[in-house]
């Protein structure tokens, strides 16, 4: 079996980068804490100093200011009898004695000018430390400019990995897409394949967001696209079985390894006959809902993952007959679990399946279910709340 080597190396690559640059804003992050701490010390010692000198030269110019005014007065006609009078002066003798007593000494001019030798110094450290920061901040935004403009490449290839709109033209059912990654690639994927009397489509949940979980994405298509390359005649569950397989082998989950049993994905997967709208479902922990006459079906999914898993399940196929009309949403849990509303709660499957059922009434065009859906899921968040988890819904019309 081949998978596309070329797609992995890249993700790979990009995954790098993205860790490198989590790694480096965490590095900037805790620098900044530093450096914050290091200049409001800094700035309130300014503060104080600057604070003492302002107040002790008020005080000086104030003592200078009244000497000037009661101790050098002299008379036009009389200068040194004028002097005599203001020297027998209470006032004046009181005055000159807390002028003697207040005198700025040399040692007290000394001080002044290594206060305002060390406030210079602080002010050099502070603008010394900015330039510092400032260089490491415009480096780390330039890193992550690039790892930013690798994952929006790497968006691109998930992209052409997906089904095209000319692969969904050939589907005989009217559908929607509704496709919303947390981060700019996503751990939700859908498939789909059309084989002669055969409708194939696929809905799944990949372990993680972001780059670990676009990784596992890439893996999910490709294994896909190998079991069904040939239109073989398989039953839903031998799929999902088959991918289970290749997911833990993949994974080296087979050779006694430690390793979480949450990797892998959740999966539903739907084998429609064309011509008897005979219907063929599996799930791996992801449900499939049918709304009929505005009543909802659940075909329930086996508990239990595509990937290693403490108590591992055989995956169940369930038989349903389709009439036309019926509406078929198959969906990961991003919609369901994320939180909003005015207490800030989980969305839940209760207030999801409402939903389905309310907009399913007017017969609307999917295009504009898909959008009623949007809007319902921007007003639950508000401005308070963001997007915790990728989210998928794939509505189709028998």
């Amino acid at each position: 079996m081949q998978i596309d080597s070329i797609h992995i190396v890249l993700l790979s690559v990009i995954a790098l980068f993205f860790l490198l640059s989590l790694f480096l804003f965490s590095k900037l992050k805790g620098k900044n804490k530093w450096a914050d701490k290091r200049i409001n010390k800094i700035a309130l010692n300014f503060k104080k100093e600057k604070l003492y000198l302002d107040k002790e030269i008020k005080r000086q110019n104030y003592l200078i200011s009244e000497y000037k005014q009661k101790g050098s007065f002299v008379s036009e006609n009389n200068s040194h009898a004028s002097l005599n009078i203001n020297q027998q002066n209470p006032e004046f003798i009181k005055l000159q004695k807390n002028i003697a007593e207040n005198a700025v000494s040399e040692s007290e001019k000394q001080k002044f000018s290594d206060k305002n030798k060390k406030l210079w110094e602080l002010s050099l450290a502070i603008h010394k430390e900015k330039e510092k920061i400032d260089e490491i901040k415009n480096e780390i935004e330039h890193r992550h400019n690039e790892v930013t403009k690798s994952i929006n490449y790497a968006q691109r290839i998930q992209k052409a990995l997906l089904p095209s709109e000319d692969v969904f033209k050939q589907c005989p059912y009217e559908y929607f897409v509704l496709w919303k990654p947390r981060d700019i690639v996503s751990g939700d994927f859908y498939w789909l394949k059309q084989f002669e009397e055969l409708t194939i489509v696929v809905v799944a949940d990949c372990t993680g967001h972001g780059v670990p979980g676009a990784f596992m994405s890439v893996l999910g298509i490709s294994f896909l696209n190998d079991i069904l390359s040939k239109g073989n005649t398989l039953k839903a569950n031998e799929v999902l079985e088959k991918m289970r397989m290749l997911v833990k082998s993949s994974l080296h989950q087979n050779a006694g390894r430690k390793v979480k049993a949450s990797d892998g994905m959740d999966m539903a997967i739907c084998i429609i006959n064309n011509k008897t709208l005979e219907l063929d479902f599996a799930g791996a922990n992801n449900p499939l809902y049918i709304i009929r006459n505005n009543e909802l079906t659940t075909l329930k999914a086996t508990r239990s993952p595509i990937g290693s898993h403490p108590f591992e399940k055989p995956f169940e196929s369930q038989d349903f007959t389709l009439q036309k009309d019926d509406q078929l949403y198959m969906f990961s849990d991003g919609f369901i679990d994320q939180f909003g509303g005015q207490r800030g709660r989980k969305f839940l499957k209760k207030n999801f399946q409402r939903l389905l059922l309310h907009i399913t009434k007017e017969q609307l065009p999917m295009e504009e279910e898909k959008e009623i859906l949007s809007i319902a899921m921007k007003e639950w968040q508000g401005n308070k709340y963001k997007q915790i988890d990728d989210i998928l819904i794939l509505g189709l019309r028998i």
